[in-house]
């Protein structure tokens, strides 16, 4: 008998420890249930701690427009706060006007504008799937409740029934239910009280994450309140710190982007604190977050598939003046060169600047006092299907298009000021008589531009030369 008491009373200690993982080891409380402490937002006036639970919530008085998060600091095995092989535990509810969205991220990435890019458990009211495994900015669904999804290496995707899932759902959103997420190499397994409801495998090379941040999502809209408690996780394989030295190279690279009028990571849809860029188009016109692929891709870069979407800088960004940079790194991987790439036009006449591909040529335009001018080059000249850092250069005499850090096209051209215009300055489409035409299908990592002539120097810069 007091064995039984005592076997009992250490099944009751490691319970209030935080419980047992899938391997016998002890999950640990990651949340105290009392403080945000070892957790941050970049906006934490939506985030509070009631009852013992995490809370974000909307008011009417206190709207939201944008995604918010509440990111895990990190801690034994995941210091810098990414996790890679996990175990998760975590109650959760949410409640709201009409069709709420909620849920979490997990092996994901923290973006400029405190949105956040990556894999991620999402819960819908009003909706039939109610939970499903996604991939924020990327393939969007993974696999619905029910199902079980395989990508291969190039991101083929066959899915099959998870019989037992599939139906009416054993759980409600509006009341307390627990997600038990683990991930382990490229299988991701979601339990929702206690039953299996959703898994991936994920051998994509281009698109999966192998390790990234922990956070909770206060998604955008109505009024809203969600809340997360007891949370417990369970590092399975701990991740190495990722290298933050930069070089000397990226580091002047860095200083020429700081002087920009607009500079954008393109594979996260240019979201930034300021200037940021709104994407245009469907859900399955682009991936973003995507590995870099091809010749001359940078290792572990991360770009923009386009399919027909574009990106959106506002219309009033405009070059004044007489000397204007403007920067691509952009990829065609079939070679056509035929759509639009950087551009704040409208007509020839109403021209800011242009950078753009036409029937295999490259090529840069402006307008001016002096009237037009542009200069091209055949793509055929270069590797066509590989990635190339694209500059248009005006110093006030000469119009100057350099492909990898080597003049490719140049003329004279005292042009004077460059007209201004009320079009909006968009990546990867351009406006022509108000109406947008000529979306690039290609892929993208980065643009800028500048309201002066770079040197030499900073053009080589560019294209890390």
């Amino acid at each position: 008998m007091a064995a039984m008491t005592q076997f009992l009373i250490a099944v009751a200690v490691v319970i209030a420890a935080g419980g047992v993982a899938a391997n016998g080891e002890e999950l640990r409380p990651i949340f105290d249930g009392k403080t945000l402490s070892g957790w941050e937002a970049p906006e934490p006036s939506y985030w509070s701690v009631e009852d013992g639970a995490i809370t974000g919530r909307i008011t009417k008085d206190h709207p939201l427009s944008a995604n918010q998060y509440l990111v895990w600091k990190g801690g034994p095995g995941a210091e810098d706060g990414r996790l890679g092989d996990f175990e998760l535990v975590l109650k959760s509810r949410v409640r709201g006007e009409g069709g709420i969205n909620n849920g979490f991220q997990f092996r994901s990435r923290l973006l400029p504008d405190g949105d956040v890019a990556g894999y991620q458990v999402d819960n819908n009211l009003q909706t039939a799937w109610l939970v499903r495994l996604y991939d924020e900015f990327g393939r969007h669904t993974l696999a619905w409740r029910g199902q079980r999804t395989t990508f291969d290496e190039r991101g083929g995707a066959v899915s099959e029934d998870i019989a037992e899932a599939k139906g009416e759902p054993w759980f409600k959103l509006e009341e307390w239910h627990e997600y038990h997420l683990v991930c382990q190499g490229p299988r991701i397994t979601l339990k929702v009280n206690g039953k299996l409801a959703a898994e991936t495998i994920d051998h994509d090379v281009r698109r999966r994450d192998a390790a990234g941040i922990l956070a909770l999502q206060l998604h955008s809209g109505p009024p809203t309140f969600a809340q997360f408690k007891d949370i417990r996780l369970k590092v399975l394989q701990p991740t190495a710190p990722i290298e933050t030295e930069v070089s000397a190279v990226d580091a002047k690279r860095q200083t020429v982007f700081r002087e920009a009028l607009g500079h954008w990571d393109l594979a996260v849809g240019g979201r930034a604190r300021e200037r940021g860029l709104t994407y245009r188009g469907s859900l399955e016109d682009a991936e973003l977050n995507v590995l870099a692929d091809g010749a001359g891709a940078r290792t572990a870069a991360r770009v923009a598939l386009l399919r027909g979407g574009y990106f959106d800088a506002g219309n009033k960004l405009n070059v004044e003046g007489e000397r204007v940079t403007v920067y691509l790194r952009v990829r065609d991987p079939a070679g056509k060169w035929d759509g639009a790439l950087l551009a704040k036009r409208g007509s020839h006449e109403t021209t800011n600047f242009n950078l753009y591909s036409l029937t295999g040529r490259i090529g840069f335009e402006l307008h001016g006092d002096g009237g037009f001018a542009g200069v091209d080059f055949p793509a055929s000249s270069v590797d066509a299907a590989a990635w190339h850092d694209l500059v248009g250069r005006y110093d006030g005499k000469r119009v100057e298009l350099f492909c990898d850090g080597k003049s490719m096209a140049a003329r004279s051209w005292a042009g004077g000021r460059l007209t201004v215009n009320t079009e909006p300055l968009l990546i990867a489409a351009e406006t022509d008589g108000s109406k947008v035409v000529r979306s690039f299908r290609g892929e993208m990592e980065e643009a800028a531009v500048w309201a002066r002539a770079l040197s030499g120097d900073e053009v080589a810069l560019l294209s890390r030369r």
